[in-house]
C-alpha cells in the first residue's frame, strides 16, 4: 500500500501537478483508475483497492484519504529505485558473483 501511494504521488512531488485534484485528472498515472474508476488496460485497480475495503465506494474513499495523508512525506529513500538489485544486496554484491 505504501509503495502504491508513493508511486502515485510522484507527479505531485515532481511538480508535474500541483494538487490532489490535478493528480486525479492526470492521465499518465494509475492514480485516476483507483481514485475515480478511470480504466487503464494495464492496471488491475480492483486488486489494489481490495486492500482498502470490501465495497468499491468505501475502498476508493479510503484510498484517497490514504494518498492525501502521504502528500507531505516527500521523497522516501527506502522506496526509491534499485528494485530487485537493491533487494539482492546492491550492484557490488551482484558484480562479485
Amino acid at each position: 500500500m505504501e509503495l502504491v501511494r508513493y508511486i502515485h504521488l510522484n507527479p505531485l512531488r515532481a511538480n508535474v501537478v500541483s494538487s490532489l485534484s490535478e493528480l486525479n485528472a492526470y492521465k499518465y498515472s494509475g492514480h485516476s483508475a483507483l481514485a475515480l474508476g478511470n480504466k487503464n488496460s494495464w492496471q488491475d485497480a480492483s486488486y489494489v483497492l481490495s486492500y482498502f475495503g470490501d465495497s468499491l465506494r468505501s475502498a476508493r474513499k479510503k484510498y484517497l484519504a490514504y494518498v492525501e495523508s502521504g502528500m507531505n512525506q516527500g521523497r522516501r529513500p527506502e522506496l526509491v529505485g534499485g528494485g530487485l538489485v537493491r533487494s539482492l544486496g546492491g550492484w557490488s554484491d551482484r558484480l562479485l558473483n
